[in-house]
């Protein structure tokens, strides 16, 4: 019996030091170790803070947020919601990411506002419903992007 599929939402705030950079360098190897898991997801990271989608089955995902959540390069790690899914969101991404920072285009600002009801990437502040529903415009407007 497998076990069931689910999607895990947290936010966090970068400690001083970790940059875009790095933030990169540390996705690839997770990327790598996260498709060995079957683990798929977005991260988006802007203002200094983290909103980071994980989908898989239950123990993979949980047993890897346990991982992620006591990394010294994050702080005020904030576990937005757990739930079951049929079908992933992030299906063709081990682990996708999106600087919000350097990506700030009217579509994506847009996006945010009719999302969350604010202007400001403050995960943190978001409810678990705006949260999810933010990634999923996000990743339906990353493909769009990726495939003009």
């Amino acid at each position: 019996m497998s076990l069931p599929l689910i999607r895990l939402l947290y936010a966090s705030r970068a400690t001083s030091g970790t940059s875009y950079g790095a933030l990169i360098g540390i996705m690839d190897h997770a990327r790598d170790k996260n498709s060995v898991s079957n683990i798929t997801g977005m991260l988006c990271y802007g203002s200094g803070q983290f909103l980071q989608a994980l989908e898989g089955d239950r123990r993979s995902v949980s047993d890897l947020y346990h991982r992620i959540a006591p990394d010294p390069r994050h702080t005020e790690c904030q576990l937005i919601s757990i739930v079951e899914i049929d079908a992933r969101v992030f299906a063709e991404w081990s682990m996708k990411v999106v600087n919000w920072d350097d990506g700030k285009s009217a579509r994506r600002q847009s996006l945010l506002e009719a999302d969350t009801g604010t202007s400001e990437f403050n995960p943190s502040a978001m409810r678990a419903e705006q949260a999810n529903r933010f990634l999923q415009h996000l990743a339906e407007l990353e493909r769009e992007i990726a495939g003009d």
